[in-house]
């Protein structure tokens, strides 16, 4: 079945606001697609730390030699930059996001179909995956809907893997940076407000699928002060703060440049990034929804 909500990129003009479903955290909390504007998408598809193939190695591992799948679908795909990673993993892979603005920044690559939609309607028929991927993305989801479409698009034995690729980090052994960053960093810039829930095993059950490995890892990058600064910027916490304070981006850039020079000796520092990574298999014999 194609829902309505499937078209062309560039023919559709994504939402800006879901709803969160029930009562966790609350029944008023929105959550708002602080990506859906040209400026923000460019800035993200360049500065932001890629490093999804040494998070999905462990994907790589447990697939063994059942890879490369038919087809993989990679949902919250943004700029593409995790769609990219999955090539290695399947030989046909869809990346699906919301924003238009997003996709149009995303790499081409002859393997790779690029949809704007959303993730809790699908545009696919049941079935029609063996492998379907989330970074970075699952928090901007109404979960329960989510998980009923994954169940019902990805076949029987097929894996359902959420990952997190952590991007701003912490300085290792420098305690005046996270408290800076606690403190200062987010009383200025607050958190986007999103659904953090867990997705536990007992939950995950309810849908049709069960755990198969769960996993943090920790990985150490040198960034330059700018390399830094411009990769904050990519993130909603800023964009939201900018959007409602009317902040410029280049007014904002002076202030993180200001306030971080400090921690950055040499014009350098080496950043402890936390990875996460859960995979999940779906179920033989489970029917959810329709298609």
């Amino acid at each position: 079945m194609n829902f309505a909500t499937s078209e062309p990129v560039g023919q559709v003009e994504p939402r800006g606001v879901a709803t969160l479903p029930g009562a966790e955290p609350r029944p008023d909390v929105r959550i708002i697609n602080h990506f859906n504007s040209q400026d923000a998408a460019a800035r993200y598809a360049g500065n932001r730390p890629q490093s999804h193939r040494r998070v999905l190695a462990l994907v790589e591992r447990i697939l063994g030699a059942a890879r490369p799948v038919e087809r993989a679908l990679d949902v919250g795909c943004g700029t593409g930059h995790s769609t990219v990673a999955l090539l290695p993993l399947a030989r046909a892979v869809v990346g699906l996001d919301a924003s238009r603005f997003m996709l149009a920044q995303a790499a081409g690559h002859p393997a790779i179909e690029y949809r704007c939609g959303y993730a809790e309607a699908l545009p696919f028929a049941r079935s029609s995956f063996d492998l379907l991927t989330v970074c970075s993305a699952y928090h901007w989801f109404d979960q329960e809907k989510f998980l009923q479409e994954a169940a019902r698009v990805l076949r029987g034995g097929g894996w359902l893997v959420l990952y997190k690729v952590g991007s701003t980090g912490r300085i290792a052994n420098n305690a005046q940076f996270d408290t800076w960053k606690r403190e200062v960093f987010r009383t200025r810039y607050p958190k986007a407000q999103r659904n953090d829930a867990v997705l536990t095993e007992e939950r995950a059950v309810e849908f049709g699928f069960h755990d198969i490995a769960r996993e943090g890892l920790t990985h150490c990058v040198r960034h330059t002060l700018n390399e830094y600064v411009d990769n904050l910027l990519t993130h909603s916490s800023l964009i939201g703060a900018m959007d409602r304070q009317h902040e410029s981006v280049a007014e904002t850039r002076i202030w993180l440049h200001r306030e971080l020079r400090p921690f950055f000796d040499h014009d350098s520092a080496e950043f402890l990034h936390e990875d996460w990574i859960h995979i999940l298999g779906r179920d033989l014999a489970v029917t959810v929804g329709n298609g």
